[in-house]
C-alpha cells in the first residue's frame, strides 16, 4: 500500500483528518442552507 494511503487509513491521525474534514464540510453546508432559507424568508415577507 502507498505510504500516504497507509498513513490516512491505518493511523488514528488519518481517521481524525477524515472525520474533521467531514465535520467542516457539514458545518459549511449547514450554514449555507440556513442563510439561504433566511434570505428566502426575508424576500417573501418584504412587500412588493
Amino acid at each position: 500500500m502507498h505510504p500516504i494511503w497507509h498513513a490516512i487509513l491505518m493511523e488514528p491521525v488519518g481517521w481524525l483528518a477524515i472525520g474533521g474534514s467531514i465535520v467542516m464540510v457539514t458545518i459549511v453546508l449547514g450554514v449555507a442552507w440556513y442563510v439561504r432559507g433566511k434570505v428566502r424568508e426575508d424576500e417573501s415577507r418584504r412587500p412588493r
